[in-house]
């Protein structure tokens, strides 16, 4: 099922590695992550007000009002599957490296939007929040996510979560 992203309305995404590939174990690979989200502020007009970044998939609420969300979320997703790759094939301290390019490159040929390789699922499963209680509901599934995986005991103990004080993603208030 198709959902339709509305720019000027929060949305609740999420972006998933194919196969649920757990890639950002990896510090570098979660902070490339965040460099871009940072520049889809800084420069695209993106608005965070939440998020999360799993090991296998990240968790968003976001707007935009000065571009097509769409199309910021396309463009983010182009971007860092190519670039992500790259940094995987470059990590000579990548243990499963073979394992994860093999596995990028298959889904990439069973993929017709995709020429070499495919690193992100399509698609971005967005929910448009239209209600202060549904927004309060998504914010604590995506803080309470890495505590209910075990991560953490309080969901401001995760680095890579808009719960944590010391975030390195600055989020909208």
């Amino acid at each position: 099922m198709k959902r339709k992203t509305y720019s000027e309305e929060l949305n609740f995404v999420t972006l998933t590695v194919v196969d649920w590939l757990d890639i950002f174990t990896r510090r570098m690979y979660g902070d490339f992550v965040i460099k871009n989200l940072t520049y889809c502020q800084q420069n695209k007009g993106l608005r965070i007000y939440a998020y999360v970044i799993m090991t296998n998939h990240l968790h968003l609420i976001v707007k935009s009002k000065t571009n097509n969300l769409p199309d910021i979320l396309r463009d983010f997703k182009t971007f860092t599957s190519k670039e992500l790759v790259k940094l995987i094939e470059r990590n000579s301290n990548e243990s499963r490296k073979r394992w994860m390019l093999k596995i990028f490159k298959e889904h990439g040929k069973q993929n017709k939007l995709n020429q070499n390789h495919q690193f992100w699922q399509n698609g971005n499963h967005p929910v448009a929040l239209f209600s202060n209680k549904v927004i309060q509901q998504k914010i604590d599934y995506i803080h309470d996510n890495p505590v209910k995986a075990g991560f953490v005991d309080h969901p401001e103990n995760y680095h890579y979560s808009s719960a944590n004080p010391l975030s390195p993603l600055q989020v909208n208030v």
